[in-house]
């Protein structure tokens, strides 16, 4: 009975802490505005306390619940400003501020990043309430070893009170894996402007022009939101992992596939870095360049404007093929240093350099015909 007594308790305190979270949550990443959903968990634990814990555990909630709210009113305020860093760098480059809000394809893009602008403090509460109970696990694991030392090692209750610390300190975690790669940096790839001209008609290529001059920018940025997203997860993944053995292998604690789950992590949360390092390393410009120009004229200016329209349309496509396979290189890569047979190096790295040459798909277009003798007849990109 005192057993049961004692896990209703820590279930009551579990849940209080879970509702400080998503309330502080709420304020931090909705500016405080963000709707009632933190106050109704915090209503709602209240109430729990009341009915299900003891007079005991109430003291114990009300000597805690202050603490709790204080510290992660101080851990939401850095992850709150890690997170506007992050999106200011992505709207800068991208421009996904700059939405028309005219009902296009785009506003529906922006309309799903801002909905979801909160999921960075729902992760981070997730991980908060986990080192909770992680810290709880620890102390009983702490009691068992007292009790029988040859049953219960040490380290078994060592283990997680690292990893529950780790994920109290999400945030600090998070800025140390980004700034592995990158040392903080935002650099960012830059595109260059569309080429020609479709005249506003209704053929196919003005269609596609119109398309993917209205998403481009949006999606690119809910690409980066997606693998900034990612890298969170992915670190919250590596933190669970110093609790297992030796004898998991790779998914152990020191093993190289929990050791490139966080540098993966590192990459999703500079893609847009890693990527410019790589035009850099390729083309000596970080510059995507899609601005097309022709060697040779049609000797219609209007079929040339056309032209062109269509080929920066393509690159622009390719580009966002690129970050997509670019990305996935990184995840195939995880795969085999996690000892999983269906992922091969050769294909996460094809992946990799497959989509950085996508993305730069213009710059290897000079650099091809250049070579072949062919930039005075072919199409040059700028």
């Amino acid at each position: 009975m005192n057993k049961l007594s004692l896990s209703l308790r820590l279930f009551v305190l579990s849940f209080l802490a879970m509702s400080l979270i998503v309330s502080s949550s709420q304020s931090a990443y909705a500016g405080g505005g963000g709707g009632g959903g933190g106050s109704i968990f915090a209503a709602f634990a209240a109430k729990a306390v009341a009915v299900v814990s003891g007079s005991a555990s109430k003291a114990i909630a009300v000597k805690i619940g202050a603490p709790i709210s204080s510290a992660l009113a101080a851990v939401n305020i850095g992850i709150a400003a890690g997170w506007a860093k992050v999106s200011g760098a992505i709207k800068k480059a991208f421009g996904l501020g700059a939405c028309k809000g005219n009902g296009q394809i785009s506003d529906v893009i922006c309309n799903v990043m801002e909905s979801t602008k909160t999921l960075p403090g729902f992760l981070t509460a997730i991980g908060y309430i986990s080192g909770l109970l992680l810290a709880i696990s620890a102390l009983f694991k702490l009691k068992d070893h007292v009790i029988n030392p040859t049953n219960t090692p040490l380290s078994d209750s060592m283990k997680r009170f690292i990893a529950g610390g780790a994920l109290f300190s999400l945030p600090l975690i998070t800025e140390a894996t980004q700034n592995m790669l990158t040392d903080g940096s935002t650099s960012m790839s830059q595109v260059s402007a569309y080429a020609g001209y479709t005249g506003g008609g209704g053929g196919l290529d003005s269609v596609l022009v119109s398309l993917f001059a209205d998403i481009y920018e949006p999606l690119i940025s809910i690409i980066l939101a997606f693998a900034y997203l990612a890298g969170i997860i992915l670190v919250m993944v590596g933190i669970g992992r110093i609790i297992k053995t030796a004898q998991d292998g790779p998914r152990g604690p020191a093993g190289m596939g929990t050791i490139m789950t966080f540098v993966v992590a590192g990459v999703l949360f500079s893609l847009s870095t890693i990527m410019a390092s790589f035009s850099v390393s390729l083309f000596d410009t970080s510059t995507v360049a899609t601005f097309a120009v022709l060697s040779s004229s049609t000797g219609d200016a209007v079929v040339d404007d056309h032209i062109l329209a269509i080929i920066s349309t393509v690159l622009v496509f390719l580009t966002i093929i690129g970050y997509i396979s670019f990305m996935r290189g990184f995840f195939i890569i995880k795969d085999v240093a996690e000892g999983n047979s269906q992922a091969s190096l050769m294909a996460g790295v094809t992946h990799i350099f497959g989509g950085a040459l996508a993305v730069n798909l213009g710059p290897l277009m000079n650099a091809v015909q250049r070579t072949l003798g062919l930039d005075t007849l072919g199409v040059m990109f700028y």
